[in-house]
């Protein structure tokens, strides 16, 4: 399989962000997978496109959330997704090709059909720095999330186990993930098209 679409739905089953990626490495259990700059993705929004970010955080879930096609910005990512564990890690480089970290996306194990792979972010996440120094992301996010029915007690907890598990375990950090500090895409792996099916 050349290519996956990772694709994230709201609490309730809706879309909520989708992208397309080249397959690097799929052993059925764990992707590694490439995401372009300026691939077009879907994102989640509010009714008008607009980001939810832009509401103050007691009003972010509260509104009507939907979907709205973006474009990748920045560098290219490396997304490492274990099929069955809460979290992802994304891989990030500086302009000039350096390593800038780990990013931890913590969410719900996968659900996979083919080339789709679905989960259901959980906002907490977590940033691991070039040296292991951890730190955590977007609590306050998580915490509205869990306020407004987006995400349930169970799942938030399940989302500090997972990162403190990962934060215990820095000393052989990344064996969890493999090291993929050094990647490079092939040159001609430009942006993937959004699938027009990409919602079903």
């Amino acid at each position: 399989m050349d290519s996956v679409l990772l694709r994230y739905r709201y609490h309730d089953g809706a879309p909520q962000a989708a992208f397309p990626m080249r397959v690097v490495e799929d052993d059925g259990e764990r992707v590694v997978a490439w995401l372009a700059p300026e691939t077009e993705i879907m994102y989640w929004a509010l009714p008008d496109g607009g980001d939810p970010r832009s509401l103050p955080l007691e009003a972010r879930f509260s509104a009507p959330l939907t979907t709205a096609r973006r474009r990748w910005q920045g560098g290219g990512v490396l997304r490492v997704v274990p099929l069955g564990a809460p979290f992802q890690v994304v891989h990030f480089w500086e302009a000039n090709g350096d390593f800038a970290g780990w990013y931890v996306n913590l969410e719900a194990p996968k659900r996979r059909a083919g080339d789709r792979i679905d989960s259901v972010d959980w906002h907490l996440d977590l940033w691991i720095s070039p040296d292991r120094e951890p730190t955590w992301k977007d609590i306050d996010e998580a915490e509205a999330a869990l306020a407004a029915g987006h995400l349930t007690p169970g799942e938030l907890a399940l989302a500090w186990r997972q990162g403190n598990d990962i934060i215990d375990g820095l000393a052989g950090w990344p064996a969890l993930v493999g090291d993929w500090r050094s990647f490079a895409p092939p040159v001609e792996w430009g942006p993937l098209a959004l699938p027009p099916d990409w919602a079903s």
